[in-house]
């Protein structure tokens, strides 16, 4: 864990948590808010965060810890809040000053100033999220553009399908494989091809 999240707080500073939401308006809106952090992370980062929520909203049927999109999700239905679960975290953390909290609660705050860790409020986390989320888009959208450029036509899959084919079933492949325990056996070899040849079809 590097970032600790406050999730009802941060929830409450993104305007999520306007007037008075049902079970099935909570879970909608944590869902939205867990989505909207997942998609702004790298998958490293999100396995490396964690959002802490009060029990009272819990979902049924769903343990104090469970993960959304790699990231942590705890329920603190083990302590009388939020905060003091998150206290307990900070308090307990093996790196404490490698720790970002997030949280404009004062004593959430405090509890991590004592331990050495960084402290971000909940509008300026979301500030840097929007930031994060802007990094990302680009990206995105090369990877799409790139997607779309090396799609090859049924003529070019086939004769790529052949050329692997043909290095497959070569003699030198056969004799470099020998005695080689590293190298894919014949019959590995028989399932890459149909992987390839799988992987142009689609």
């Amino acid at each position: 864990m590097r970032t600790l999240i406050d999730g009802y707080n941060v929830m409450h500073a993104a305007g999520l948590m306007g007037g008075k939401l049902g079970p099935a308006a909570f879970r909608k809106a944590r869902l939205r808010f867990l989505n909207r952090l997942a998609a702004s992370l790298e998958p490293v980062e999100a396995h490396l965060t964690t959002v802490v929520f009060d029990a009272k909203a819990a979902p049924d049927h769903v343990p104090a810890t469970t993960r959304h999109k790699g990231i942590t999700v705890v329920y603190a239905v083990e302590a009388d809040s939020a905060d003091e679960r998150i206290e307990d975290l900070i308090a307990h953390h093996d790196r404490p000053k490698a720790l970002t909290v997030v949280s404009s609660d004062h004593r959430i705050q405090k509890a991590a100033s004592r331990k050495k860790a960084k402290y971000l409020s909940a509008d300026d986390f979301l500030d840097q999220l929007e930031t994060l989320s802007q990094r990302r888009r680009p990206t995105a959208a090369i990877s799409a553009g790139l997607e779309r450029e090396i799609t090859l036509s049924d003529e070019e899959s086939a004769f790529w399908i052949e050329e692997f084919r043909e290095v497959v079933d070569s003699d030198e492949a056969r004799e470099v494989s020998r005695g080689d325990p590293s190298f894919p056996t014949d019959e590995e070899l028989a399932a890459i091809a149909r992987e390839v040849e799988e992987e142009f079809r689609c």
